[in-house]
């Protein structure tokens, strides 16, 4: 049998991603630029400037406000005078001066737009994960989504969508195991599905391991027909997210990209996760 620990596939979702009405907070984004420690101060302040831009929607920042941005990633800031001194004298332009303070040159704004520019339900996204951790119990569920949220913003969409399915599927394993009435309507519809005269007829679930034996297509099927699943809208879901788990997680010239990322992991956890407390 398939371990739900491999197999895992995403939607194209029938429910548009919810939006968000708050900014990315700054640890989001620094969170989501591979190696920021290690980049060197001009550019920590480039990055920061961006920042500052985009997601707090300011036309100019000051050397206070690139001081707060440190202070709240307790880092050590440079000397900011210097910095920005060396920063303006760059060539080709990379900083700007006003009256009411600095910006981005248009070209370095650019380059950090096309390499960071996120679209509204990637920050909803971000959002829904940040907060997500609070509302699971399970240790092996709390490192499926830590393992979803680093891909995801190291921009690996395809892992992000495996975890995310990873994550589902043991919530709903373990969903059902955690609750004897359940599990006995689960054990009672696994043989009409796996064929009365199967070799696996006779299977029961016992506990969470217990579903190695059944394909993940099987235990969909299953919770359909014993009615443990709150709508069969549900149940096309997690069988369009399977069909789609299929496609990214083997090899193949399928390409995975954010809003396919968004759409499978919003559409698991606000149908599934949180929906089967």
């Amino acid at each position: 049998m398939n371990s739900p620990s491999i197999r895992l596939a995403s939607i194209k979702s029938t429910t548009p991603p919810h939006k968000d009405d708050r900014t990315m907070e700054l640890k989001e984004f620094v969170a989501a630029v591979p190696g920021f420690a290690a980049l060197s101060h001009p550019d920590k302040i480039l990055h920061f400037g961006w920042y500052l831009h985009k997601h707090k929607q300011q036309a100019t920042f000051t050397q206070a406000n690139i001081k707060a941005c440190y202070e709240d990633q307790h880092i050590h800031p440079p000397n900011l005078s210097d910095t920005f001194t060396r920063l303006l004298a760059k060539k080709p332009k990379v900083l700007l001066q006003e009256k009411a303070g600095y910006k981005l040159e248009h070209s370095t704004r650019q380059k950090l737009d096309e390499k960071y520019g996120e679209h509204e339900t990637t920050i909803a996204v971000s959002a829904m994960l940040r907060d997500l951790p609070g509302k699971i119990t399970d240790e092996a569920q709390r490192i499926f989504l830590k393992e979803a949220i680093t891909c995801y913003h190291h921009k690996a969409f395809r892992a992000a969508i495996i975890m995310a399915w990873n994550l589902t599927y043991d919530h709903m394993a373990r969903w059902i195991v955690d609750d004897a009435t359940r599990l006995a309507a689960f054990n009672s519809h696994i043989d009409a599905r796996v064929g009365a005269t199967s070799k696996r007829a006779g299977t029961r679930i016992k506990k969470r391991e217990d579903f190695e034996k059944l394909e993940e297509k099987e235990m969909i099927d299953i919770m359909g027909n014993a009615g443990l699943l709150p709508s069969a809208n549900t149940k096309k879901i997690l069988e369009m997210q399977l069909t789609r788990r299929n496609m990214v997680a083997h090899p193949s010239l399928v390409f995975a990209d954010a809003p396919q990322a968004d759409d499978a992991i919003t559409s698991l956890v606000q149908n599934v996760v949180f929906v089967l407390k």
